[in-house]
């Protein structure tokens, strides 16, 4: 009877261990859009596909831990980027449904968000939101240069150009083509990379190298600050989740400032004197009374945590990145 009950019992926990992980949709992380397939034992196998290669792995569920999975490879011999991963937590909050990979150190490497679209449609639609904010040329005495970012136009000086953001095998590559401004000059007509900075973004211009089949910097580097005061420089990491990793390309100091202008907008009082100094002057920024009735929001705590990460790799193991 004991052995009968104990059975009936590992048949539930594997259902609602299955029942956790969606098979339908993506699973995207940053960069790629995986399958989820339930297997025995409570295990999911995840599937992707990218340019000459396949990629797979398994999530083993960790006995007697709701939701708590370890990475195990496939039965092929797949790419599996996420060996050395620790421990994986899935995730269901205020409409999220995501998987949390952490390393031994318990920091967290990568988010994987359950998508309706595949990898591609996500990946622009979070670098767009990254653009969207007005910026006036710094440095420049030649002419006065505004630009202003919608979802399918930019505006330079007022007038609208259409713009294109540019993939590779489906990947973003922070790059943008600006189309011309019929009857007018657009000094932004081309492709340019676009770096983000504390004070705005760095557009770097490029061209095409017949030879190599690939974009060079050719030189031609204009730099803009957010002209709207008002606004939050990274407003955007309270709603966007940040798995496409577009900040490994900041300075540590800018990703410091980044995640804690989290905090900031909710009113968060620092003690670090430069922290105070600079969100002081922030038009947007009220501090609270106090700092204990502050809460973030799930994406916003998922945001810090992947921000921090990236804070405490070595610089020899992150990606390349432009020193402001």
């Amino acid at each position: 009877m004991k052995k009968t009950l104990m059975t009936l019992l590992m048949i539930m926990m594997t259902a609602v261990i299955k029942a956790q992980i969606w098979e339908g949709g993506y699973w995207y992380n940053g960069t790629l859009c995986y399958t989820a397939k339930n297997m025995a034992g409570g295990k999911v196998l995840m599937n992707a596909m990218a340019e000459g290669e396949e990629h797979e792995f398994v999530l083993v569920p960790v006995a007697g831990k709701k939701d708590v999975y370890t990475v195990a490879n496939g039965e092929n011999d797949y790419v599996n980027v996420y060996s050395d991963i620790a421990t994986v937590r899935h995730q269901k909050k205020d409409g999220w449904d995501v998987l949390c990979f952490y390393n031994d150190k318990n920091l967290l490497l990568s988010v994987m968000s359950n998508e309706a679209n595949d990898a591609q449609e996500v990946s622009i639609a979070k670098f767009k939101n990254q653009l969207m904010y007005e910026y006036e040329i710094v440095g420049d005495s030649d002419e006065e240069l505004k630009i202003g970012f919608n979802w399918s136009q930019v505006s330079v000086n007022l007038e609208l150009a259409s713009y294109e953001v540019q993939t590779f095998n489906g990947m973003v590559l922070g790059y943008i083509s600006i189309s011309p401004i019929v009857g007018s000059t657009n000094r932004l007509e081309g492709t340019w990379e676009v770096v983000q900075t504390l004070d705005g973004i760095r557009l770097y211009g490029l061209s095409f190298n017949e030879d190599t089949n690939w974009w060079n910097r050719d030189g031609n580097v204009l730099e803009f600050r957010k002209a709207n005061r008002m606004m939050r420089r990274f407003g955007y990491t309270s709603t966007v989740l940040l798995n496409d990793r577009r900040f490994r390309y900041m300075s540590k100091p800018t990703l410091r400032i980044m995640r804690n202008e989290i905090l900031a907008s909710h009113g968060y009082r620092f003690q670090s004197k430069d922290l105070q100094d600079y969100f002081s002057k922030q038009a947007w920024y009220k501090p609270a009374q106090s700092n204990d009735d502050i809460k973030l929001s799930f994406i916003e705590q998922l945001n810090v945590e992947l921000i921090k990460a990236e804070e405490a790799m070595p610089d020899k193991h992150r990606f390349p990145y432009v020193k402001e």
